[in-house]
């Protein structure tokens, strides 16, 4: 059996797997998210640590049913119907969601978004997942720093044809016998990572005429970028 069969079978378990996975968690985070929303009502009269304690639940609760969502959508056929889409709104976006679980662990999300981009078309939904999946593995970078940039902007010298979308830490980085590997399918240096968070990116970016690349210096953190084609047309 060649490697590419393998592969092959692989993924089809995967998503056999994942499709049982998500049937048995949806119903019992469905019925958590209900009664995290009755506490809610109930502000009033609990403590402010503890209402405190039932919004971040609340929205941890939300999270998880968004990916869910997500990775039970992309299971399954293909929907290419776009629209436009502000990257910097998207962006907003990903990053209120995100700065919670930052600041946690001390970091910090600065944007540096260039103001009146043009729109692209796109799906708001799989370009939300894009921006939340490079922005997690920034977070998880073990930097060295309490910042991490995520920017956008436009090239000048591409003659106004891209847009640019950037996330930077300044984690361990990404030593050079790895990044070849970095957007292989299962390919994970995280020891409880699955491998296929970049690799989705890149099958999600591609199809909509985008593309993610990155740079990496092992030790002194990584960039990771996408480049927006803005001659793409509606699908």
């Amino acid at each position: 059996m060649s490697n590419t069969d393998i592969l092959n079978n692989k993924l089809q378990l995967l998503g056999k797997l994942s499709a049982s996975l998500v049937h048995e968690i949806r119903n019992p985070l469905f019925a958590l998210k209900l009664n995290l929303d009755y506490l809610s009502t109930m502000r009033s009269q609990v403590s402010d640590d503890a209402a405190e304690s039932i919004q971040s639940c609340s929205e941890a609760t939300d999270r998880m049913m968004f990916l869910i969502q997500n990775f039970s959508d992309f299971s399954k056929k293909h929907n290419l119907e776009t629209e436009l889409c502000s990257i910097n709104d998207v962006t907003q976006i990903a990053v209120n969601i995100m700065q919670s679980n930052a600041c946690r662990i001390n970091m910090y999300i600065e944007t540096e978004l260039e103001p009146n981009l043009p729109s692209i078309y796109f799906q708001k939904d799989k370009l939300l997942q894009v921006f939340l999946n490079l922005i997690t593995n920034a977070i998880e970078a073990e930097n060295t720093r309490n910042t991490i940039f995520v920017r956008s902007y436009m090239d000048d010298n591409d003659d106004s044809k891209f847009i640019y979308w950037e996330v930077e830490d300044n984690g361990i980085g990404i030593k050079d016998e790895h990044k070849e590997k970095i957007f292989e399918d299962f390919y994970t240096s995280k020891k409880q990572g699955t491998g296929l968070g970049l690799s989705v990116c890149k099958k999600l970016l591609n199809e909509f005429d985008a593309d993610v690349d990155f740079k990496s210096t092992y030790g002194q953190g990584s960039k990771f970028f996408i480049k927006f084609n803005l001659n793409n047309k509606q699908l």
